[in-house]
């Protein structure tokens, strides 16, 4: 009985986990993916989001938490990444040889 109420409980919590992260990271790739410019936006917060993004992921990383936190947070660091590309028009071109 308190293997099961165990593993429900655990199910449920990350049933609710997911469902906020998506909740949360719908509005904001809707909001950057419609952005036509950079107007009121500050480029350097962009980057200091990304840097504590990663940092929280290593953090987390080291500490060997569990594989469910750890893509929940990548996926926040790849989103972030995401919209430095947005914000700064970045590509990758060859070089002459």
């Amino acid at each position: 009985m308190v293997f099961s109420f165990l593993s429900f409980s655990t199910a449920l919590g990350l049933i609710v986990l997911f469902f906020f992260n998506f909740v949360c990271c719908v509005p904001d790739i809707s909001f950057w993916k419609n952005k036509k410019s950079m107007e009121g936006l500050s480029i350097r917060s962009i980057f200091l989001n990304v840097f504590f993004q990663a940092i929280i992921f290593l953090y987390l990383l080291d500490n060997e938490t569990s594989t469910v936190i750890l893509v929940s947070s990548g996926i926040g660091l790849l989103i972030e990444i995401w919209k430095i590309n947005k914000a700064m028009n970045v590509s990758v071109s060859p070089s002459p040889l």
